[in-house]
């Protein structure tokens, strides 16, 4: 049976658009009719949407916008988002600000069926349409927002996309469920400031030091910190876990957390890479803690890993600023075997660091018994020690 053909399934990429403040009860209907006639005269001129067959379009006019859905490839949607804002740009300009133009667009790629209105002509409803809306929700003036299944359709086409479409932080849905918010933004168009709504901002930190200690050993963890900078003190944190899995339940994913000792409001300044073994990109799948010191986020592998396997690692880097020119490292699981280097360039006012093992309860520091192995190429120094088996609630510090 042909359960597809029954519901008349479609599959679109959708954009979603509404105007700022249009509900403002003091604007005037008038007002409110010019600008709803202004945005589907500035879509209608795009490129981007004209040059599409109107076979290919579902068109929603939701009153205060529309719901655009292609059901050509997924770019379509992201480009009249970017031409829309470029027009819109140059129609406000000079305008004072009861007259702009100003919207705020959700894009998703999902599915939709067909139904029959009251008057039995086609019309189009479905969760592909309710996620784009969703989506949209979220934003703020200015804002292109995008659902992961579209981001990451996009993130994969280009370097282009990948370095303009950026991870925002976790929403929460109805029911309690969340999604990674995209948003997309460069020269002329999108909002770079995070938008204010449904971010979810909720440690799983505690409930996922429980599941570790349940599943996962490390046999052997290298860190490596390089100072990239040492005027502004920025830091290369490198971190390679060889993982096992010691339980019958396949792992799919890895939570990372990131304290700072300065402010970071962009998740993206972190330069953040996540990679298996192979050199084969992590994708972020959620974040769900992102404040100014602290960051909270989800990986996932690209193929689960199981009591069987061996051999299996990954590895997280990102850069930082540590101006207090120090780093501690606790364990939250046991370690068979760490590895810890220090590469820093000589001659630059940086002594040659210490290795202290810190009391949590106390936080009273002694120097560590374990001897380090120093190397020089060039001017660049490395200070590594090697450490084997580490229980669960030692902490380790480095200073320089």
């Amino acid at each position: 049976m042909d359960f597809t053909a029954s519901l008349k399934l479609i599959h679109a990429n959708f954009f979603f658009v509404d105007i700022v403040g249009l509900s403002d009860t003091s604007m005037s209907t008038k007002t409110q009719i010019k600008k709803i006639e202004t945005l589907n005269k500035c879509i209608s001129d795009c490129t981007s949407f004209k040059s599409v067959p109107l076979d290919s379009l579902i068109l929603l006019p939701t009153g205060d916008g529309c719901c655009i859905g292609f059901m050509q490839g997924p770019e379509l949607p992201f480009l009249l988002a970017v031409e829309l804002h470029t027009k819109l740009a140059v129609y406000n300009k000079g305008k004072i600000p009861s007259e702009t133009v100003r919207v705020r667009i959700g894009l998703h790629s999902g599915n939709c069926f067909l139904v029959n209105d009251l008057l039995g002509q086609r019309n189009t409803w479905g969760p592909g349409i309710i996620y784009a809306r969703r989506v949209m929700d979220f934003g703020d003036d200015g804002h292109i927002l995008l659902s992961p299944s579209l981001a990451e359709d996009l993130r994969s086409l280009s370097d282009e996309y990948n370095a303009i479409i950026k991870p925002v932080h976790d929403v929460i849905l109805k029911h309690g469920s969340t999604m990674l918010l995209y948003s997309a933004y460069g020269e002329g168009f999108g909002n770079s400031k995070h938008p204010e709504k449904g971010a979810s901002l909720r440690s799983k930190y505690g409930e996922e030091v429980l599941r570790l200690q349940k599943t996962t050993l490390y046999p052997s963890i290298d860190l490596v910190l390089t100072v990239l900078d040492v005027e502004k003190m920025i830091v290369q944190h490198k971190r390679t876990y060889e993982v096992v899995n010691i339980s019958n339940e396949p792992i799919k994913n890895v939570l990372h957390g990131i304290a700072m000792d300065v402010d970071i409001p962009d998740f993206n300044d972190l330069k953040i890479e996540v990679y298996d073994e192979k050199h084969r990109e992590c994708k972020i799948s959620g974040i769900n803690v992102d404040k100014p010191d602290c960051k909270e986020f989800t990986t996932e592998f690209n193929e689960p890993i199981t009591k069987s396997d061996e051999g299996k690692k990954y590895t997280l880097k990102y850069e930082v600023e540590e101006p207090e020119r120090y780093f501690e490292n606790a364990f939250l699981i046991d370690c068979q075997k760490f590895n810890m280097s220090f590469k820093y360039p000589t001659g630059n006012g940086i002594k040659r660091p210490n290795l202290l093992e810190v009391n949590q309860e106390t936080e009273k520091s002694t120097p560590s018994k374990v001897q380090p192995i120093i190397t020089q190429d060039g001017n660049i120094e490395t200070v590594k020690w090697e450490m084997v088996d580490i229980p669960k609630g030692r902490t380790f510090r480095i200073d320089w």
